[in-house]
């Protein structure tokens, strides 16, 4: 009772106190506080303090599970040390938190092609339950030497996109043991360490499961169809018109769908909405139908994505995504009031990058005279220096942002860094939105650090004048 007490007092004071919304549109929109401000967010701090290296405590997981392998590299974020591995082409990789707790365990095999992580594993449909003792000794010695105080309490063997797993319930985590009881592969449950995937294997089944879940929505979220209900002009007299940028919307379903909803609620409302990407978790067809669609068929404003390294499935060949969307929902673009709008794909392999900066390069080439120009991508680029610890590679990225400055586009959108950043490069802005519902990176100061979207509000002389909507959780807002 005390709980509910303090939480609709917090909710209250939310509602009170000053900024809480500034601009006249909706303040508080289920438990979090929203606060309306300027743009731009230059702040950037690179972790200063030397991290210490891994104890004995850290570095046992590599012994344990990889006996022979050396410590490639390392490196500390956020408190949790992730750890390199290799012996010969197979790479480890292990992420312990400082005290030494193991909470996730990868495998790579250059050689094979074969990559192995917990939550994206195992073919729906084919674990079957096995008693403990059935699991190989090896793979239950391990486990005894990784974690003396707890025993396996369930097993199962599983088809896995590896091949035959056994797979074992141990505390918190689940394993995954090859036939041989080389474990390769774990995680925490609640991180979905048990979680089943669906595969194209058989192409009528997979066609089959798109039809059942995602056929009745195709044309009410197909890139070409919400282009036609765009229309070309906005309905303004004057031209203005306003839409809003997103991105690394993947995580967190209350919050992803209350954003939404907020959206939704902007009065004058948005005539479009730009996501740059990473809408769902791992890109399979049961998520867009469980995550991504239910929340968007609340609102009828246009959406358009430029997809992220998590929609593509786990072929990087996106046909979960395109059959959605549409068979050219990879690089695509409108036009819309004097303004050119383009979509493109830097992070699957339908088909090579080169192809994909050509055809970027054509069509902002084609671009009327006089029209302003925006570029939509996922991965930000390597040459802004503050973004390239998680960017595209440097080849592409110069490639891109040579373009972006021999077209002189007016603003780039971007995500796959969970913040709020932005950067004016070569002549060009360039904004990062992702702040969706994603973990938040944390290099990015009060105003980046946060979850978030972008009002933009293009006026009559086609000048976008810009507000950054922040999200706080109620009992957090009266503490900053």
């Amino acid at each position: 009772m005390f709980k509910v007490k303090l939480l609709a007092l917090l909710l209250t004071l939310c509602v009170a106190l000053p900024g809480c919304s500034g601009s006249g549109m909706p303040g508080r929109i289920g438990p979090w506080c929203v606060e309306f401000g300027p743009p731009g967010n230059e702040f950037y701090e690179v972790p200063t303090a030397k991290a210490p290296p891994p104890s004995d405590a850290v570095l046992q997981w590599v012994k344990i599970f990889a006996p022979g392998a050396k410590v490639k590299e390392w490196e500390i974020d956020d408190g949790v040390y992730e750890i390199d591995a290799e012996v010969g082409e197979e790479q480890y990789k292990f992420d312990v938190t400082t005290e030494g707790e193991l909470f996730e365990l990868q495998y790579e095999n250059d050689a094979t092609g074969v990559d192995e992580e917990a939550d994206e594993l195992v073919l729906r449909g084919t674990k079957k339950s096995i008693a403990v003792s059935a699991v190989p000794n090896a793979a239950l010695e391990t486990l005894a030497k990784a974690m003396p105080d707890a025993k396996p309490s369930k097993a199962w063997t599983a088809d896995t996109i590896a091949g035959p797993r056994y797979v074992i319930l141990i505390g918190k985590m689940a394993f995954y043991a090859r036939p041989d009881g080389q474990i390769q592969a774990g995680g925490l449950v609640s991180e979905g360490a048990l979680d089943e995937i669906d595969a194209a294997g058989d192409p009528k089944e997979f066609s089959a499961e798109l039809e059942a879940l995602l056929g009745q929505y195709r044309r009410r979220f197909n890139f070409e169809n919400e282009i036609k209900r765009l229309g070309r002009w906005p309905k303004s007299a004057d031209g203005s018109f306003r839409y809003v940028v997103m991105g690394d919307s993947r995580s967190q379903w209350e919050l992803w769908s209350n954003i939404v909803k907020h959206i939704d609620g902007l009065e004058p409302k948005p005539d479009f909405v730009i996501n740059s990407g990473d809408i769902v978790p791992t890109g399979y067809a049961r998520e867009y139908h469980e995550y991504y669609i239910p929340a968007l068929l609340q609102t009828n404003i246009p959406y358009f994505v430029a997809i992220g390294n998590h929609d593509d499935s786990s072929d990087s060949m996106a046909r979960e995504y395109r059959y959605l969307f549409g068979r050219k929902a990879l690089n695509y673009y409108f036009d819309y009031g004097k303004a050119r709008y383009v979509f493109i794909d830097n992070v699957t392999e339908v088909q090579p990058y080169e192809e994909t900066l050509r055809w970027l390069d054509e069509t902002l080439a084609d671009t009327p005279k006089g029209y302003r120009k925006y570029v939509a991508v996922h991965k930000p680029p390597s040459t802004i220096e503050k973004w390239a610890y998680h960017a595209w590679d440097d080849a592409e990225s110069k490639v891109f942002t040579n373009l972006m400055t021999k077209y002189q586009v007016d603003e780039v959108y971007l995500g796959h860094i969970h913040a709020y950043s932005t950067a004016h490069y070569n002549g060009v802005n360039y904004t990062l939105s992702g702040g969706g519902g994603a973990g938040l990176h944390n290099r990015y100061g009060p105003l980046g650090n946060v979850h978030h979207y972008v009002i933009c509000d293009v006026m009559a002389d086609g000048t976008v004048k810009q507000q950054v909507v922040r999200f706080y959780k109620a009992a957090k807002i009266l503490f900053r």
